[in-house]
């Protein structure tokens, strides 16, 4: 039988174990606790982490979706000015007339020597720049005049770099028709980098009918510069491109609608002006546009004299500006 020192050695054990016991149940719940307490500090931080992925990616979402609806409305904008200005109805033609444009056109001689365009029909030969506000202005009345013997595309919306007016630019234009070959070459942007280098040939042209006798002495090399086939070369502007000053895109379209206002009256009495010179070179092609009024009308006044450096063609032509910037790929 045990003594009483043995049971209290053995009792003394057992409390030892049992406390021994609870420390380790305690030190691993504490150690539980503290996992847990860590795993949940570890899940708010990527809960964190993942909200602000969701809002950046929630912010750029907003930019594209934004960069996107201004595309779509200037794409829009743009087809619905160019309807405008390519759907004129001949009624508004006939109308207009001769506007308050002024023909600027210098008859060529007979034995000129003209190539044709590059798919063997008359050539329509345009220089200009994108900067230059004459050449913002001829553009809408080439694009109206030319949409009535074929169809634009990649026509690219721009202001002027002088005056800012709003415009379009050949460059990187597609034109197609029966009837001619539109030649457009846009020399400089608008900050004066180089853009379209004219060829040989057109430089030739330019040096040869862009001078005297064809035009006055001080016009020599201005530009928007002309050539229709072996009928006539322009110099310049055929309205001031002030009627256009401080108007919108729209304005524009919608001055086309009404043949009373300065917007019709200055584009589409030049557009006629060139309607007309165009159809000496395609035999009067096509017939529904060439034989119905203005134009037979405005053919026997499609030519103005030569100018001396002053009057209203001088007026209409950048003179001073165009020609050093111009005169810079020669």
């Amino acid at each position: 039988m045990a003594n009483p020192k043995q049971r209290d050695s053995a009792a003394q054990r057992r409390e030892q174990a049992r406390r021994q016991r609870d420390q380790r149940l305690n030190t691993n719940q504490n150690g539980r606790y503290r996992g847990r307490g860590s795993g949940k500090k570890l899940s708010e931080a990527w809960l964190l982490v993942g909200g602000i992925v969701l809002m950046v990616a929630i912010v750029v979402g907003i930019f594209v979706w934004a960069a996107n609806q201004q595309t779509g409305s200037a794409t829009k904008g743009n087809v619905d000015i160019q309807k405008a200005l390519t759907t004129i109805s001949p009624q508004t033609f006939k109308t207009v007339g001769a506007g308050s444009a002024k023909t600027l056109f210098k008859p060529l001689p007979s034995n000129a020597d003209i190539p044709k365009g590059p798919n063997g029909r008359p050539q329509v030969l345009y220089i200009g720049a994108d900067w230059c506000p004459y050449c913002a202005a001829q553009r809408w009345a080439i694009i109206a005049s030319l949409s009535r013997f074929g169809t634009f595309s990649k026509l690219d919306t721009i202001a002027s770099a002088e005056q800012n007016i709003v415009t379009f630019s050949f460059h990187g234009a597609k034109y197609t028709s029966p009837y001619i070959d539109f030649v457009p070459v846009e020399t400089e942007d608008n900050a004066g980098k180089a853009l379209d280098t004219p060829t040989t040939e057109q430089r030739k042209l330019v040096d040869t009918y862009d001078a005297p006798p064809y035009v006055g002495a001080n016009e020599k090399g201005s530009i928007p510069f002309l050539l229709i086939d072996k009928v006539a070369i322009s110099s310049g502007s055929f309205y001031p491109p002030q009627q256009l000053l401080n108007l919108s895109y729209q304005d524009v379209a919608n001055g086309l609608k009404d043949p009373n206002s300065d917007v019709s009256k200055g584009i589409i009495g030049a557009a006629n002006y060139l309607t007309t010179a165009i159809c000496r070179a395609t035999n009067n092609q096509p017939a529904d546009v060439c034989t119905q009024e203005p134009i037979p009308t405005l053919d026997k006044s499609l030519f103005t004299k030569a100018s001396n450096g002053s009057g209203p063609a001088l007026a209409f032509n950048d003179v001073q500006l165009a020609l050093p910037e111009r005169r810079r790929y020669a």
